[in-house]
């Protein structure tokens, strides 16, 4: 499987304007531009890939509930990733991600946040404004303590 694949599915996505889209396993190295088109878009399945960053063109995918990025090589989490307003759910399992961004703070309607098998070696405050949250995953990284923020969230 390759970029050849994923560009293939991305079309169909686009001309069938589908609402969910897979593009696990396919060893990619990067996302392809094309995905940017796909603004229908309300969920996206990355997992298994190669994928060392999280491209700016996402930020144009406003409709997406859920973002699957598990097991990939992503080592910081992007800005970009505040303009997802409608995001509910966002995987970021078993990647090399040291850190959890202000940035997290703006996804207000986030339900479930899946960090879990990274490097991270602490937790934001900004976390405890994420009312919505009934789901939070961090194990197997390095957190040393836990803010009294979070033990507001219900």
């Amino acid at each position: 499987m390759t970029r050849e694949e994923a560009l293939r599915r991305i079309d169909i996505a686009a001309a069938e304007q589908l609402t969910q889209l897979d593009l696990s396993g396919l060893g990619l190295e990067e996302l392809p531009p094309e995905i940017g088109k796909l603004s229908n878009l309300t969920q996206l399945h990355l997992i298994n890939n190669q994928i060392t960053e999280i491209p700016e063109v996402l930020g144009k995918l406003s409709n997406l509930t859920q973002l699957n990025l598990s097991r990939n090589q992503i080592t910081e989490i992007p800005e970009v990733l505040g303009k997802l307003s409608n995001l509910t759910e966002l995987y970021l399992i078993n990647n090399q991600i040291t850190e959890i961004p202000e940035v997290l703070g703006k996804l207000s309607n986030l339900t479930q946040l899946y960090l879990s098998s990274n490097q991270i070696t602490e937790i934001p405050e900004v976390l405890g404004k994420l009312s919505n949250l009934t789901q939070l995953y961090l194990s197997n990284n390095q957190i040393t303590e836990i803010p009294e923020v979070l033990g507001k969230l219900s």
